[in-house]
């Protein structure tokens, strides 16, 4: 490829990536404060495919919890890997069941497992979710959020972005798939495979395709070569732009000096981090994400899946008293005016 060509190119690429990853930083639906390690608000990274409509698919059944007189005690399953994630996207139903002995187990004191929180999707919680029982969006946002930092946290440590399929993209033809649950989980793990790429620390160059794939870089030709060049690091990228360095410098980050924002200098972090191998170094909200990909072991995910078990069950108890409390209005309602015609 001609010089003038691929500096055009990355310039292009670098000043698009830039602008609309900040346009979109404020748009994606935002979840609970996590705690460290791996339990971070889901981040808004670029690049990955537009996704067809999801398709909606019944879910397997999951053993229930064992229930008594006392509730169950959480324990954080050992074993979190394991899994084969669905085929496609999930809809409006129920999300399919993982065929675990871990997702079976209580992840809270209610006795509920994860198998109980994905295959009550669309019925107790979940944007289609409706009735007197069926969680609030702030609740919504919180569940999702803390599904997508999990399974986000799962693609990475087995180097298998289809875990992120357990969630749902856009439900209507109206929303934007970047407004997504799916998005959530499929931006953080794609954008820390791919800064892993061009840190020399990941071989494959499938992560840098599907950051560069997606309505970032609408418009822009992006050749074959791009990412066999990002292999060679951020630096030696945007030492091509030509007059674009400075906009390659803030896309691409490989100093804090090229930043000017702090979106940049997260991404600086980030890659940093990986370049250096250290998991402390990791912005938080890519910890569990760097965690997975440092130690290619699930077991960092355990954190957020505690808290998931905590937001969901928590919220479901709210939601089950309001119910009742419905339905002895409704029944003492019914009694008066009994009363009334007597």
């Amino acid at each position: 490829m001609k010089k003038p060509v691929i500096i055009s190119v990355v310039g292009l690429l670098a000043v698009l990536l830039f602008l609309q990853y900040t346009q979109r930083k404020n748009a994606v639906p935002s979840g609970p404060d996590l705690p460290m390690p791996g339990q971070a608000a889901p981040a808004q990274p670029g690049g990955v495919p537009l996704p067809a409509d999801a398709a909606s698919y019944s879910a397997m059944s999951a053993q229930p919890a064992a229930s008594g007189a006392e509730p169950a005690q959480f324990v954080r399953p050992l074993m979190q890997g394991g899994f084969t994630p669905p085929p496609v996207m999930a809809g409006k139903g129920p999300i399919p069941a993982i065929l675990s002995n871990f997702a079976n187990a209580p992840v809270c004191r209610d006795g509920k497992s994860l198998n109980d929180i994905l295959s009550s999707h669309g019925r107790l919680w979940g944007y289609s979710a409706t009735g007197p029982e069926a969680f609030y969006k702030n609740e919504n946002d919180a569940v999702y959020a803390l599904l997508a930092k999990y399974f986000s946290c799962q693609a990475v440590a087995a180097d298998n972005p289809d875990m992120c399929n357990f969630l749902p993209g856009a439900q209507s033809g109206k929303e934007n798939y970047f407004h997504s649950p799916n998005y959530q989980c499929v931006g953080p793990s794609t954008r820390v495979l791919f800064f892993a790429y061009a840190a020399g620390k990941y071989k494959s160059e499938q992560p840098c395709r599907k950051y560069l794939a997606g309505d970032n870089v609408s418009g822009a030709s992006v050749p074959p070569e791009f990412c066999r060049e990002a292999a060679k690091g951020f630096a030696w990228v945007c030492d091509k732009a030509g007059s674009s360095k400075a906009r390659c410098r803030m896309a691409f980050p490989s100093s804090r000096d090229d930043c000017k924002n702090p979106e940049c200098v997260e991404n600086f972090q980030l890659y940093s981090a990986l370049q250096d191998g250290s998991r402390a170094g990791c912005p938080k909200a890519y910890a569990g994400e760097c965690g997975a990909f440092f130690s290619k072991s699930p077991a960092g995910c355990a954190g957020v899946l505690e808290k998931l078990g905590e937001t969901y069950c928590q919220s479901l108890s709210n939601h089950l008293s309001s119910a009742e409390r419905t339905s002895i209005d409704e029944t003492n309602k019914k009694v008066r005016e009994i009363l009334k015609k007597r």
